[in-house]
C-alpha cells in the first residue's frame, strides 16, 4: 500500500502575516491615491483662485486707465444724479478693513459732442447720439469742469432728455458747443460676502436705486494705494519720503498734487477649506492692512499699478 502524501497549504500562522503583508499593500495604495486627490482636488483650488482674482483685476484696471474721462483733475467731477463729488475716490479701510474704490470712467468708447450750449435743464443737444440709449449715463465736460447725467429720452437722437438732475452747480457760462459728451458708468467697488463667502462686489450705480452685485467669488481683500505727484517728476522717493497714499498707517489725501497712479491689490482665497492636519495659511499683510490670522484657506496675490491716462501727466 502507497503512503499517503501530505497535502499542501499554508499553517494558520503563514495566512495571517499574508495578509498583514497583503493590508500594508492595500494601505499603501490607498495612501498614495488619497495623496493624488487631494492634490488633485488643491490644484484646483489653485487654479480657481487664480481665475477669480485675474478677472476682476483685468476689469479693474481697464476702468481705472479710462477713469475721469475728459476732466484732468478728478475732484472737478460731479454725479447729477447724487450730487456726490469726485471721479475717483478712495475709502481707506485701515489697518482692518478692506478698501472701497468708487469710480467715474469712460464706457464703450462712444464720445460726441454738444451741439448748442447746455446751461441747465433736462434737454442736450448733441451733434451724434445715434449710439447713446435711454438709461446710459453721459459725462458732459469742458476739460476742467464734468458733470455726469442720466438719459431718461430720446436715446438714439441728438436731444436727449436728462434725469432732472440735483442741485448741481455748473461751469460758469454752462457747457458750450463743442463741450465733450462721453459715455460713462459711475461704479463702487468693494468686498462683501455671498452665501457666506467673501466676494467682490460692484455697485453699477454708485449708491443709486441698484443693488451692488457680485463679480468674483473668494476675493476676500481690496486694497488700492493712490500715487499722487506732488513734485509734477512722476512718483518718486522725496528723501524717504514716498508719494504714495494708504501703503501706510494714519496717511490722508494731500489737499494739492495731481493723480497719476492708483496700485490695487487683489487678495483671492479658496473657497474650500486646505485638508490634512497642519496645512495653514494667512491672509498677508498689505499696503496698510494688518495681517490675518491663520486658517485653511489657500490664497492667491495679484496687484497691478495702473496709470490713468486722463490725469495729463501720465505715458
Amino acid at each position: 500500500m502507497t503512503p499517503r502524501k501530505p497535502q499542501g497549504g499554508f499553517t494558520l500562522v503563514e495566512m495571517m502575516v499574508a495578509l498583514v503583508m497583503f493590508s500594508f499593500a492595500v494601505a499603501g495604495v490607498l495612501a498614495v491615491a488619497v495623496s493624488m486627490t487631494q492634490g488633485f482636488r488643491e490644484n484646483r483650488l489653485t487654479s480657481a483662485e487664480e481665475q477669480s482674482a485675474r478677472v476682476p483685476m483685468d476689469f479693474l484696471t481697464d476702468a481705472i486707465r479710462q477713469a475721469a474721462p475728459g476732466v484732468s483733475d478728478p475732484t472737478q467731477i460731479q454725479d447729477a444724479d447724487t450730487c456726490s463729488l469726485g471721479g475717483i475716490t478712495v475709502t481707506d479701510g485701515g489697518a482692518n478693513g478692506t478698501d472701497t474704490l468708487d469710480i467715474i470712467y469712460a464706457l464703450g468708447g462712444v464720445v460726441t459732442t454738444v451741439q448748442s450750449a447746455y446751461l441747465n435743464g433736462t434737454s442736450l443737444s448733441v451733434v451724434d447720439g445715434s449710439k447713446l440709449s435711454n438709461g446710459d449715463r453721459v459725462l458732459v465736460t469742458n476739460l476742467s469742469y464734468g458733470h455726469l447725467f442720466t438719459i431718461q429720452g430720446g436715446g438714439g437722437t441728438n436731444t436727449l432728455t436728462l434725469k432732472s438732475p440735483c442741485g448741481v452747480t455748473l461751469p460758469s457760462g454752462g457747457y458750450p458747443a463743442g463741450s465733450l459728451v462721453v459715455r460713462a458708468q459711475h461704479a463702487t467697488f468693494s468686498i462683501g460676502t455671498t452665501d457666506g463667502i467673501p466676494t467682490l462686489m460692484m455697485d453699477p450705480d454708485a449708491g443709486g436705486s441698484a443693488p451692488a452685485e457680485p463679480i468674483a467669488d473668494g476675493v476676500e481683500d481690496l486694497q488700492v494705494a493712490v500715487g499722487i505727484d506732488s513734485s509734477t517728476d512722476g512718483l518718486t522717493d522725496n528723501g524717504g519720503a514716498d508719494e504714495w497714499y494708504f501703503n501706510a498707517a494714519g496717511e490722508t489725501i494731500p489737499a494739492s498734487g495731481t493723480w497719476r497712479a492708483l496700485r490695487v491689490t487683489l487678495v483671492a482665497r479658496s473657497v474650500g477649506q486646505l485638508v490634512g492636519a497642519g496645512t495653514v495659511s494667512t491672509r498677508p499683510k498689505i499696503e496698510d492692512h494688518a495681517i490675518g490670522t491663520a486658517d485653511m484657506y489657500r490664497r492667491r496675490v495679484l496687484r497691478s499699478t495702473v496709470e490713468i491716462r486722463n490725469t495729463g501727466v501720465s505715458p
